[in-house]
C-alpha cells in the first residue's frame, strides 16, 4: 500500500497482522491500498472511518467535514463512536462523500465529474507527457499540477515544440530537462 501526503498533513500507522491501520491527524492524504482480505485497511480521520481492500482513495480532513473520494474501487464508511447512525452506503470509483465533522450529521454523497475530480487531486503528483507540444501548452498544464509557477519571458520559445515525460512534481528535473533541449 501506498499514501501520499499533501503538505502539512500528519499521521499516524498502526499496522497489525489483522489489520492495517491509518489515522489522518491533519490535512490530505491519498491511498493506493494493496489487496490482503485476510488484513483489513482502515483510515480514521475527524470521527469517521473508511475501509477498503484493493482500492484507491483521497481523504482530506477540514475544520467542517472530512471529505471521501474514491478513485478506484469500493470503500465503506462509518461513524467510529458506536455508529447509532449504522453503517453508511459504499462508495464507488469517482464517488464523493461530504461528512460534516457534527457526530449526528449524515454525510453528503454524489458522484463527481472527470473535471471536477482532476481540479480536487490536482494536488498529487503526476506523470505528464506530450507529443509535439507548445512551451506554452506543456507551461499551462505543468503550473496547473505544481506550486511552482513557471513562466516564459521569450515569445519565440513559448510556441517552440516538445516531446516529453516528466513527473509534475519534479521541478529541478523539468528545468533541466528544458536547459538540455
Amino acid at each position: 500500500s501506498t499514501i501520499r501526503l499533501n503538505r502539512g498533513a500528519t499521521l499516524q500507522v498502526a499496522f497489525t497482522p489483522d489489520e492495517r491501520r491509518v489515522h489522518l491527524e491533519r490535512g490530505e492524504a491519498d491511498f493506493a491500498v494493496a489487496k490482503d482480505s485476510a488484513r483489513a485497511f482502515v483510515v480514521e480521520s475527524g470521527g469517521i472511518k473508511i475501509r477498503a481492500v484493493g482500492t484507491a482513495f483521497n481523504v482530506r480532513l477540514t475544520a467542517q467535514a472530512i471529505e471521501v473520494i474514491v478513485t478506484e474501487g469500493v470503500v465503506a464508511l462509518a461513524r467510529g463512536d458506536a455508529g447509532a447512525a449504522g453503517d453508511w452506503p459504499a462508495l464507488s470509483t469517482g464517488e464523493r462523500a461530504l461528512v460534516p465533522r457534527e457526530a449526528s450529521a449524515a454525510p453528503i454523497i454524489g458522484q463527481l465529474s472527470k473535471e471536477e475530480l482532476d481540479r480536487r487531486l490536482a494536488w498529487q503528483p503526476r506523470l505528464l507527457g506530450f507529443t509535439d507540444e507548445s512551451l506554452a501548452t506543456i507551461l499551462n498544464e505543468f503550473n496547473r499540477h505544481n506550486p511552482v509557477v513557471l513562466r516564459v519571458a521569450d515569445p519565440a520559445l513559448r510556441d517552440l515544440r516538445l516531446t516529453v515525460r516528466f513527473r509534475s512534481d519534479n521541478v529541478s528535473g523539468f528545468l533541466r530537462l528544458l536547459a538540455a533541449d
